[in-house]
């Protein structure tokens, strides 16, 4: 019996600790914000120098209705605390829509559940349930 713990003992060593789920890359994200509104967009997270931070760009599309259009193109910075990770963004252009003092930046405190999503929140004018999925990029 022994000898099968401390095979097994062994066999855990040898393999280390859990790899983190690599984050880097594209992703899209959807938050469930308030009718008649739908709030979506594209992430790109790069790594840094710096362990657990990225440096990251998002845009992000906003449709209420027939008359309320905004896309914003934000730079932002991602820190990554285990398995969470929080967004800082900053305001770099309306691409889509007149420049409003009304449009917050689009923050997000997620939760990394794997390679290819992270769930959690919006945190902007209010907060709302986002998730971020994994884009797939096509194969040249």
């Amino acid at each position: 019996m022994r000898g099968l713990i401390a095979s097994g003992l062994a066999a855990i060593a040898l393999s280390g600790p859990a790899l983190a789920s690599d984050i880097t890359g594209s992703w899209t994200f959807t938050a469930n914000v308030e009718e008649p509104c739908t709030f979506t967009g594209v992430a790109v997270l790069s790594a840094s120098e710096n362990d657990g931070r990225y440096g990251c760009e998002l845009t992000a599309k906003q449709i209420c209705g027939e008359t309320i259009r905004y896309t914003v193109r934000q730079s932002c910075t991602a820190v990554r605390t285990g398995e969470q990770l929080s967004i800082q963004s900053e305001i770099e252009e309306f691409i889509e829509g007149e420049p409003t003092p009304f449009y917050f930046p689009d923050n997000f405190a997620l939760t990394i559940q794997s390679d290819s999503r992270m769930a959690g929140a919006l945190v902007s004018s209010s907060t709302y349930r986002a998730i971020f999925t994994r884009s797939l990029e096509g194969i040249s």
